[in-house]
């Protein structure tokens, strides 16, 4: 079978997707990039917000047709919405042959090996795997995918499931309950990476600032960090998300004393500017205390890139929180910054609330800050001119297949000429050019 993984959502999604692909080809499949191109197609779906759920719902309706065609072909939902949402998709599109959970990844195989047999072949009750995963410890972290996007780079997940209850999140329902890794299996994962040629691994958690925690063995972030700093032919390290809640200032004192290493960067969602809103939320921080914790970093870690999330229009916000979450970007100055108009989850407290917004002042406030953070975003970049930026060489660039792109150790897109056989290399660029999207350069002599 030619398989093709349609993902959305976070870098946890990818994770999980790599994981599928290489179960699949395991057994026997063909892994394609184009669903025209498959002849079973799996969607990795995402619900943390409405439009990543519009985004799914539509291209189930385009598949519709795709799997009449063939009768041999098949379709598989899978992840977060599968999840949330499985009675609802089985009803509405019989033509799916299974759904699973995003707890139950690791019996995707199975349910492939039975789908192909002729077990679902589209019935109006697909085979279904939600709920808790049947793993011994009730989490199924899987191992880092063969099939990655750059062979030089990896993800661990170290943490899944969510404690926090933000009012508007359905990442704890989708999800389940924090539940970290062990150090020493997340330990001998990183070394086989590194042996197979792996040369920046990025932590993956939820809230990854809570590792060890459950642990209840003296683990936590900083620890994680130091062992795999000692990695023999693992030059980068990387992690992601952190929660401000949990944020702890003694993290930039560990990265800067393993600075070589564990690159400058962290993305810390703040997810508004103003407390009352902070409250709404139920972050458990207010913004002084998010404005301390950068403090704390850039003095740590000069030179530091620290990207954040916002959401503007959530219910009763006025432009007076609106111009506080403002204010903060201004002051903060972050690299760059994902951002968001406030959609109600269901199930979630905040969907109790009005959502008072008006769309059209939502899309506003998102041009605003936008338009700020794009301002920003250019200004730091330009004074990076005449930088000298280590970079790991990551793939030829989407617009220009005559230029290089890759990373900088602060996590900015840097693109310059250069022959492909430098992939997966470290290169030292002198930075000429800058948008606010990307560092332009040339190699330094």
């Amino acid at each position: 079978m030619r398989v093709c993984i349609l993902a959305f959502g976070c870098q946890m999604n990818d994770y999980d997707s790599g994981r599928i692909a290489g179960m699949l080809r395991d057994r026997g499949a063909e892994i394609v990039e184009d669903p025209k191109k498959a002849d079973f197609v799996i969607v990795n779906t995402c619900s943390v917000r409405r439009h990543a759920e519009d985004r799914v719902l539509s291209l189930l309706g385009r598949l519709r047709a795709w799997r009449k065609r063939d009768p041999a072909r098949r379709l598989a939902v899978v992840g977060c919405m599968a999840e949330r949402e499985a009675d609802s998709l089985a009803g509405r599109f019989p033509h799916v042959d299974f759904i699973v959970g995003a707890r139950r990844i690791a019996e995707i195989g199975r349910l492939y090996d039975e789908t192909l047999s002729g077990a679902a072949g589209g019935t109006v009750s697909p085979i279904m795997a939600i709920g808790e995963s049947p793993m011994g410890d009730g989490t199924d972290f899987g191992r880092a995918p063969a099939l990655r996007p750059f062979p030089h780079q990896a993800y661990i997940a170290v943490s899944r499931g969510c404690n926090k209850r933000c009012s508007y999140c359905v990442v704890p329902s989708a999800r389940g309950p924090e539940k970290s890794r062990a150090m020493n299996d997340i330990e001998e994962e990183a070394r086989r990476l590194a042996a197979e040629g792996v040369r920046e691994i990025t932590l993956l958690g939820q809230t990854i600032d809570s590792y060890g925690g459950d642990l209840g063995d003296g683990s936590s972030l900083e620890t994680l960090l130091r062992r795999l700093y000692e990695i023999p032919g693992l030059l980068r390290l990387r992690f992601i998300t952190n929660h401000p809640a949990n944020c702890r200032e003694d993290l930039f004192r560990t990265m800067a004393e393993l600075s070589d290493r564990v690159m400058p960067f962290v993305h810390m969602p703040a997810q508004s500017g103003s407390d009352r809103i902070l409250g709404l939320m139920r972050r458990g921080y207010t913004r002084r205390k998010y404005l301390r914790l950068l403090d704390a970093a850039r003095k740590a870690c000069p030179g530091i890139g620290i990207a954040s999330d916002f959401i503007v229009g959530f219910p009763t916000e006025s432009r007076a929180d609106f111009e506080e979450t403002l204010d903060l970007v201004r002051r903060a100055e972050f690299q760059s910054c994902f951002l968001f108009k406030y959609s109600p989850r269901p199930g979630t407290k905040a969907a109790e609330m009005p959502d008072d917004v008006p769309e059209a002042e939502k899309r506003i406030r998102h041009a605003e800050l936008t338009a700020l953070q794009a301002e920003i975003s250019e200004r730091l970049n330009r004074a990076r001119i005449g930088s000298v930026e280590e970079v790991l060489v990551d793939s030829p660039s989407k617009t220009d297949a005559r230029q290089l792109a890759g990373r900088s150790r602060s996590f900015r897109i840097v693109i310059f000429p250069g022959a492909t056989d430098l992939i997966g290399s470290l290169v030292r660029v002198k930075i000429e050019k800058a948008t606010a999207l990307a560092l332009y350069g040339r190699i330094a002599q």
